[in-house]
């Protein structure tokens, strides 16, 4: 090993050094919005544990001592390389102490929100006061080189964006902290092998502080309620977006580095897209951390907890060997980032397909345990079952196969795979569905306000997949204040319902006050196919006749269904049932095909006018 090579990866040895010294005894322990330093060992399991307050004081050293090293020893040439970088440093050190500054007054008692958002920004903007901007996008999406008032703020987004990516990931199983590690370990590897020695310093810093915090989160058993804390996580992002944006920018570094530091940053930047989409279709806090990671999902398959950090080890390194592959044959930039598209998109199929697999046997089970070993129409005569089918009719579904799913647990036809591939593509088709029809949206919006001047869109709790509630949006097709008494059932027949606008009839009877529920489609609530979505209020009562009702819970509720097409609006308990063995049936039998052919019957019988 030689001896340039020795001073570039010392930071490593002093920051892993200290990390492991310091790290295991600098905990806050918060109880609320109370914090203090704890030397206990016994601290209760609702205690939150923040470790990240060591990390920049650690870093700080290992960087200032490396950088005085190449002086002290004499070693001129390596010298000669980091005295011009002062100014990048400088830009370390302000960037990091500002949101180190922010985060460590969060987790003593609270920041506002505003407050950090502020800070990032005034951190993320020293990139282009340093003269650090993403200059060249190497054929992405067709764009190479980019002028300052474009550069520039890419850069203030993307630094934004990755920071606040990791303080999302921070969780108290050590997540942030084992993508980082990795990252890091990557960016370590190519600024070495290309020379860049301000980066590899940064790099081997903060590489030996994330590595002792993320072993101790893992195997120590005190540490398993331990989160880096806004603290450490602002910190890391940040200098992983350095390292991100430096190296991208670098023109020591091979052409097309941008794609391998896209390729390197790819799960944690789309796990945090999906995140962040489902917090807002939930409305819940933005950067509060939940089970909604990768690593949640991977639990939720089954897989053993020590495998886990293994396996999305392996899946970043498989895009950053992909990509890394990739810009050294001087394959093209969109290709490149087409395969990693549908690479991410196969991984998330294939994880949902195990996830159903290993939910479906445990839906069951608690299926039968709310509801008994004997199931639901035990003690019920087969002779009064038979005059179920007889009075509510079994709609072209053969009798006897009515009377068996009475006595058995009835399973979603479709396995995770395609679960999963129909949850993509209602996603892309609703959203192009979205663009196409805004402005027959935007008619039917304006159409309603001039009607009676009441608001256009009317919203409603329903019950969706696994029983959760959500909003169901639709152009308001009713008069204000219609169901100020209680839940009402729409009539069948358009005509004969009073509470209906002059406006709504005419939406109503061509299907235009659904156009809404597209929206419900691509946030995931909804699907285009499914069973129609119900109140609770109807549901109890449902529940009450015929409790089977339950497993529609299994899939998504749709914008159109197999029920819709043979049974219409339901406007009495006895269709609300006869839909619901309809819905079932579905629910047994559903496939692509199956699907497809209800679409077009029901496109079909829109054109065509036809009601239901």
């Amino acid at each position: 090993m030689n001896q340039e090579l020795l001073i570039k990866i010392t930071p490593l040895f002093i920051s892993l050094i200290l990390g492991l010294i310091i790290i295991p005894n600098m905990r806050l322990v918060g109880t609320g919005k109370k914090m203090f330093l704890s030397k206990k060992e016994d601290e209760k399991e609702n205690q939150l544990m923040i470790g990240g307050i060591s990390f920049f004081p650690i870093i700080l050293i290992a960087l200032c001592v490396s950088v005085t090293l190449p002086n002290l020893l004499g070693m001129m040439e390596l010298r000669a390389k980091v005295e011009p970088t002062a100014m990048r440093i400088m830009q370390i050190i302000v960037g990091c102490s500002l949101l180190f500054i922010t985060g460590l007054k969060d987790d003593l008692n609270g920041t506002r929100g505003e407050i950090k958002i502020i800070v990032i920004i005034i951190a993320a903007m020293m990139f282009p006061a340093t003269n650090l901007w993403i200059n060249n996008l190497h054929g992405l999406f067709g764009i190479w080189e980019l002028s300052p008032y474009v550069g520039m703020p890419l850069t203030v987004l993307l630094a934004i964006y990755i920071t606040e990516a990791f303080h999302i990931l921070d969780g108290i199983d050590g997540l942030s902290s084992g993508l980082s590690s990795i990252l890091l370990l990557v960016f370590l590897v190519f600024s070495i092998t290309y020379g860049s020695t301000l980066i590899s310093f940064v790099a081997a810093a903060t590489l030996g502080v994330t590595i002792p915090f993320c072993l101790q989160s893992l195997f120590a058993k005190k540490w398993r309620n331990t989160m880096m804390g806004d603290s450490g996580a602002y910190v890391v992002g940040y200098i992983v977006s350095y390292h991100a944006i430096g190296q991208s920018h670098s023109e020591r570094m091979p052409e097309g580095m941008l794609m391998i530091c896209l390729g390197a940053l790819f799960v944690p930047i789309f796990d945090t897209i999906r995140i962040i989409r489902s917090r807002i279709r939930d409305n819940r806090s933005l950067d509060r951390p939940d089970r909604n990671q990768l690593n949640h999902k991977l639990m939720r398959t089954g897989m053993p907890t020590k495998m886990i950090p293994v396996t999305i080890s392996c899946i970043m390194v498989v895009f950053t060997l992909l990509n890394t592959q990739g810009v050294l044959m001087r394959w093209n930039s969109n290709y490149l980032f087409l395969m990693d598209v549908i690479l991410w998109v196969s991984i998330l199929g294939i994880i949902n397909y195990f996830i159903h697999r290993h939910e479906s046997n445990g839906f069951q089970a608690e299926w039968r345990m709310a509801y008994g070993e004997d199931v639901w129409y035990a003690n019920v005569p087969h002779e009064t079952l038979q005059h179920k089918v007889e009075v509510y009719g079994t709609m072209g579904i053969p009798q006897e196969m009515v009377i068996e799913d009475a006595f058995a647990f009835i399973p979603d036809g479709m396995n995770g795979l395609e679960r999963g591939l129909k949850r993509t593509v209602d996603t892309i088709l609703s959203g192009i569905c979205l663009i196409v029809f805004s402005p027959l949206m935007l008619l039917c919006y304006i159409l309603i306000k001039l009607d009676d001047g009441g608001p256009a869109i009317y919203k409603q709790e329903r019950i969706g997949q696994y029983g959760h509630p959500f909003h169901i949006y639709k152009f308001r097709s009713m008069k204000q204040n219609a169901e100020d008494s209680r839940p009402l059932l729409s009539h069948a027949n358009i005509d004969d319902e009073p509470r209906l606008t002059k406006v709504g009839k005419f939406l109503r009877a061509h299907h235009l006050d659904e156009l809404p529920q597209l929206w419900n489609v691509f946030i995931g609530d909804m699907a285009f196919i499914g069973y129609r979505p119900e109140r609770k209020f109807f549901i109890d009562q449902i529940m009450k006749e015929d409790p089977r009702y339950a497993f529609l819970y299994q899939i998504r509720p749709g914008m159109t269904s197999y029920a819709t097409l043979y049974n219409g609006y339901t406007d009495t308990m006895e269709k609300m049932l006869r839909r619901l063995g309809l819905d079932l049936y579905y629910l047994r039998h559903r496939s692509w095909w199956f699907d497809c052919k209800i679409l077009g019957l029901t496109f079909l019988c829109i054109i065509f006018g036809k009601k239901f």
